[in-house]
């Protein structure tokens, strides 16, 4: 499979070149085809080159379509993928906190001390944890996170799975269980499929690290993570 990629990478930068001419290089179409191209660099371990793609398309997009269309935060999730692959978790962290903050703006509003994301309320119930066991104060109430799992789209559950993923890795079990409950009701309500674009599991990228928590942590039941292009957009 590994020379298929190398055999077609030419032909991908060739497609390229040839939409970069007739289209213009800042065409959605052309994103399209940038983040064929970085799927094939990746497969190759070619890092850099995906992290230069990836970028170019997603600078096409939101420029062109928009902060809020689905392709950004599908790039977004391929980029920290990419990511992932090569251990940089903190910019993974990011991106992925991006999406779930763009995707709470538009359905709920301007974020507020009042309107937060479920991140933030996973990290602050993480907070809360740390504070019970040092002096028995039970959990906070959590106002109105669970309105992050009315949220209908695959690519924000996919979202919210790997940045559960990414804690767990950091030992922050608390804010893991809170978007792992998120994506499996928001998954459970909307009744739809897995994003195809994101086929590839956190997990095995995690696994390692991941073995070491679950052997600390028995009672806790494993799920299942998704993340990153493993059959790259259609051209």
């Amino acid at each position: 499979k590994r020379g298929k990629y190398k055999e077609a990478e030419p032909l991908c930068k060739r497609a390229l070149e040839i939409r970069e001419k007739v289209l213009g290089k800042d065409h959605p179409d052309v994103a399209k085809q940038l983040n064929n191209l970085a799927l094939l660099c990746q497969n190759q371990g070619k890092y850099e080159e995906v992290e230069y793609y990836y970028c170019r398309a997603l600078e096409i997009y939101e420029c062109r379509l928009g902060p809020d269309d689905p392709n950004v935060a599908k790039t977004k999730n391929n980029l920290a993928s990419c990511f992932l692959k090569q251990g940089k978790y903190k910019e993974a962290e990011i991106l992925y906190k991006e999406i779930l903050t763009r995707a709470h703006e538009k359905e709920f509003g301007s974020v507020d001390a009042e309107n937060k994301p479920i991140w933030m309320h996973a990290e602050e119930r993480e907070e809360m944890s740390k504070g019970k066991h040092r002096d028995n104060t039970p959990y906070g109430e959590y106002g109105g996170w669970y309105k992050a799992c009315k949220v209908n789209s695959p690519t924000v559950n996919t979202t919210l799975r790997n940045l559960g993923a990414l804690y767990r890795r950091q030992g922050k079990l608390e804010a893991a269980e809170t978007l792992e409950e998120c994506a499996a009701r928001s998954r459970k309500q909307s009744n739809t499929g897995i994003d195809p674009i994101h086929q590839t599991r956190v997990v095995e990228i995690l696994k390692d690290t991941e073995g070491e928590r679950r052997r600390s942590r028995d009672s806790l039941t494993s799920v299942k993570y998704e993340s990153g292009s493993e059959t790259g957009e259609e051209a």
